[in-house]
């Protein structure tokens, strides 16, 4: 058995629906293939004693990359503001304004007026154009203008609950790139149906557009003719069927792109960076039933915690997410390496001890639904940030989308709709 369409999918997280929904609405033929019974890989959800779950994703940015896609394919955005971001610094909630959240954050953490300047100073130099030295991480480059460990704390948190990896993990340079690019404290929303409202709206508008969607439907091998992709292998409920593409966007990350074609048609260059890249940010997240709301806020970044760095309360927002008169919890939080091995069971009873630390009565007042632990193959993100491939491959017309081939200064799941902005840009200059 076979069929033809213009632009063949593989998999049907974020990166790919984005892609999928943007090239339908160029008038694309397009089909995406998904291994699951289910759509939306990391940013769909699941039901646990009532209260619906996410398989990863949690707050979803406004104004970005995300909210880009659906406004450039008519399709709904779900997404209901969840109002400013606190931070707990030292045992006490700060709001965070969209302009001067700097310095209300150093002021928090230090009544030295020299150290808080000196930290803005350096900060406006960068913003002005003074890059920080290469190779130096983003705590390595902080520890210069201040050893106050509150303020370390603080860059800690908002790297690890953004950037998925510690603040000695990151280079200063692509922390840097990603708060150009925020241009500030970005706003931020949940889904009253979940995470899954998302690529369900993306969903309805590919179908829309003449668009499909096999669901249960495995990729078994891409196929490429002379270093040009021509499509894939994929096995369907109707059986094995070869699909004849005149491109191919991948959603399942570099490494199982090159697994899918063969690494025969990639050259030494590419498969060297690969391995010497492409390592997995973990995360993790706990959800968390309670009778009554266990913070005052929907997001609360947490600082001076072992594991713990934000909670997040999506039903002060979205009810729904939880049976009548309930609420949800939702932990995030990451290992203080983010390199294997790790001992997950060890990981969340530290969680679990940050979380009595910061509510005291947390055993007695909320039941933990679940502790994921997300790394491997299953990641936070495909690729630590500024470790990310190109989204073209070595293949013609093969592409890559996710959080494995991030743009720069970009993360989390603006970083994916931001991946398939940027294929389809160049797909429609070839098409």
């Amino acid at each position: 058995m076979s069929l033809s369409c213009d632009v063949l999918i593989i998999g049907s997280g974020m990166g790919g629906m984005c892609a999928a929904a943007l090239l339908a609405n160029e008038g694309c033929k397009v089909l995406v293939a998904e291994r699951l019974h289910r759509i939306g890989g990391r940013c769909s959800s699941f039901k646990s004693q009532g209260f619906i779950c996410t398989t990863g994703v949690i707050g979803v940015e406004l104004g970005g990359a995300v909210e880009e896609v659906f406004s450039r394919v008519h399709a709904d955005f779900p997404v209901r503001p969840a109002g400013p971001v606190h931070y707990l610094i030292q045992g006490k909630p700060y709001e965070v304004p969209p302009r001067g959240g700097l310095k209300r954050l150093l002021s928090a953490a230090s009544e030295d007026a020299g150290e808080i300047e000196r930290v803005l100073h350096a900060f406006l130099q960068v913003q002005e154009g003074l890059e920080p030295t290469t190779g130096l991480s983003l705590r390595e480059w902080l520890l210069r203008y201040t050893e106050n460990e509150t303020i370390l704390g603080i860059f800690q948190t908002m790297v690890s609950a953004t950037l998925l990896v510690n603040a000695d993990e990151v280079p200063a340079s692509e922390y840097f790139g990603f708060i150009k690019r925020l241009g500030g404290i970005s706003s931020f929303g949940f889904c009253a149906e979940g995470s899954r409202a998302l690529p369900n709206a993306l969903a309805r508008r590919i179908g829309e557009l003449g668009g499909a969607i096999w669901k249960g439907s495995s990729v078994k091998r891409i196929l490429s003719d002379k270093g040009v992709v021509r499509g894939a292998l994929v096995s369907s409920r109707e059986g094995e069927v070869e699909v004849s593409a005149k491109i191919v966007i991948s959603n399942a990350g570099p490494r199982k792109t090159v697994t899918l074609s063969g690494k025969e048609h990639f050259g030494r260059d590419y498969l060297m960076e690969l391995e010497r890249k492409v390592r997995p940010a973990p995360v993790m997240v706990l959800q968390i039933a309670a009778e009554e709301p266990l913070i005052d806020y929907p997001a609360l970044m947490v600082t001076g915690a072992r594991r713990i760095n934000a909670l997040y309360q999506p039903t002060m927002v979205c009810p729904e997410l939880a049976p009548a008169g309930k609420h949800l919890l939702l932990a995030g939080g990451g290992p203080r390496s983010s390199l294997p091995p790790f001992d997950k069971k060890r990981e969340v009873e530290i969680c679990l001890q940050d979380l009595e630390d910061l509510m005291p009565g947390f055993k007695m007042r909320a039941k933990v639904l679940t502790a994921g632990f997300y790394h491997g193959r299953w990641p936070g993100m495909h690729c630590w940030p500024g470790n990310d491939l190109p989204q073209k491959t070595p293949i013609e017309n093969l592409y890559n989308v996710g959080d494995g081939v991030k743009p720069a200064g970009t993360t989390g799941l603006p970083s994916v709709a931001a991946s398939a902005l940027a294929v389809v840009k160049d797909v429609k200059m070839r098409m």
